[in-house]
């Protein structure tokens, strides 16, 4: 099954398709990830003109929940361990190419979202059956991405902050699981608005934290970053550069994390990106498209910096080490290392705190993504039942995950998102038309200066829009 998932399901095949699409759809939209960028700030603190529904500000928080992992650091570790300095440069590569990719499925989630219980809910399964009319391929997407990013995905989250909990505090598992159960349910148990007022608070938090300790330690090193980002693009495009033996391993990896982090095209962000209430379903579609600026050009980045800069890493190919910068360490203790060489002796603290934080408002995304989909299959009634049921179910989970490590929990996540990423995929292309006629609305608004709201009679929460 390992095979499976990563040489086929996650091998070439499918990172070719979405990089060949990304840049299908960046060409087509000339590029709008890019173009207004200027607006961004603007569109993320706009006035929320419905008290009930989420902001563009919340809604962001949430989808950066869902995206800022422990693969914001333990994941760029790896890939500068197996794939050298070269694949940070791929990372980058995947995610302004992919950006377009993310407009897409975001914006088409706004399209196609509806009205329940008072809240904006929307997804793929939701514009697969709106937008193509296929109630089989809807409801398999939704039951796919129930049970991979609302069963296995968590105990992935919950297991890496209990094990790092307990190897640098040796606080016991049977206390981390509860203290994380009960903080998580004290979060959950609310209605939606609780979880995403906490993103929006802890968020911003956890980003600042991080930004302002890893700018330390650069500027401590100052005279050395221009010598690193050389040593990147070398290492990413010269077979000559010192190890530019591993130049294909370098891409495959460094794509392979890109995608993983920032999960542009695989279907999962339009499942939170869909609650916002905008004006016009191409602000979600700039906003979504920009945290993956924020996830992997920021936060990777600087993850990389920090350990190249300090020279505390390992560069390992076939079992043979090419480059030894710690001597006996693995490359889950890289971040920590960089840190003690500027906060001598706050390492472990440091990415204890960091994992701790990434991880459990992870889990905000997760319970979130899940809920999205377990409305689409439950109606009424029954959603109101089964929603009860799920969030006994999930704490549970996260309980039990404390304990057990989550290996084939990363397995079955990875085929079942794999699958869904190619149904996601197909679906892009059929229904690409409507995202670019909403593109074009908007860009002709904002060239004559008219208020960029949208309207669309045939669409449920675009008919009552301002013309």
């Amino acid at each position: 099954m390992k095979y499976l998932v990563e040489e086929i399901i996650w091998g070439w095949p499918l990172i070719v398709i979405l990089l060949s699409l990304s840049f299908y759809f960046s060409v087509k939209t000339r590029f709008v990830q890019f173009r207004y960028l200027k607006l961004i700030p603007k569109l993320l603190f706009e006035k929320n003109n419905k008290s009930n529904k989420f902001s563009a500000f919340q809604t962001v928080s949430l989808i950066l929940a869902n995206h800022i992992g422990t693969g914001n650091i333990v994941g760029v570790a790896y890939a500068i361990c197996y794939g050298g300095p070269g694949a940070i440069f791929w990372m980058w590569m995947t995610a302004l190419i992919c950006s377009s990719l993310s407009f897409m499925e975001n914006t088409l989630g706004q399209l196609y979202k509806t009205e329940i219980n008072g809240e904006y809910r929307g997804g793929t399964a939701y514009y697969i059956y709106r937008g193509i009319g296929s109630q089989f391929w809807a409801y398999s997407i939704s039951t796919l991405f129930l049970i991979c990013l609302g069963i296995f995905m968590p105990t992935i989250q919950a297991t890496t902050i209990s094990e790092t909990l307990n190897t640098t505090f040796n606080i016991n598992k049977l206390l981390i699981g509860i203290l994380v159960t009960v903080l998580l349910g004290y979060v959950i148990i609310g209605n939606a608005k609780r979880l995403v007022r906490f993103a929006e608070v802890l968020i911003p938090f956890m980003a600042f934290f991080y930004i302002i300790i890893s700018l330390v330690i650069i500027i401590s090193h100052f005279n050395l970053l221009d010598d690193i980002i050389r040593l990147i693009i070398s290492n990413a495009i010269n077979k000559k550069a010192i190890y530019g033996g591993i130049i294909g391993k370098s891409i495959n990896i460094g794509m392979r994390r890109g995608i993983f982090t920032h999960e542009a095209g695989i279907g999962t962000s339009p499942n939170i990106s869909s609650s916002s209430n905008v004006s016009h379903p191409v602000k979600q579609g700039l906003l979504s498209s920009f945290c993956i600026f924020i996830d992997t050009i920021l936060l990777c980045s600087l993850t990389a910096f920090i350990i190249l800069i300090t020279n505390k890493y390992n560069i390992i190919s076939e079992n043979e080490y090419l480059f030894i910068g710690l001597p006996n360490k693995g490359y889950n203790e890289f971040v920590s290392e960089a840190v003690n060489t500027v906060f001598i002796g706050w390492g472990n603290l440091f990415i204890t705190i960091s994992i701790f934080l990434f991880g459990f408002t992870a889990l905000f995304g997760s319970f979130y993504n899940a809920q999205t989909n377990l409305m689409f299959i439950f109606q009424g009634k029954k959603y109101e039942k089964a929603n009860v049921v799920y969030k006994i179910f999930f704490l549970i989970i996260i309980f039990i995950s404390s304990f057990y490590k989550a290996d084939i929990a990363w397995i079955i996540t990875d085929l079942g998102v794999g699958v869904a990423a190619f149904v996601n995929i197909i679906v892009l292309l059929i229904l690409n038309r409507k995202v670019i006629d909403a593109l074009k609305d908007f860009e002709l608004k904002y060239k004559k200066k008219l208020n960029l709201s949208y309207y669309n009679n045939e669409l449920e929460c675009w008919r009552n829009q301002v013309k």
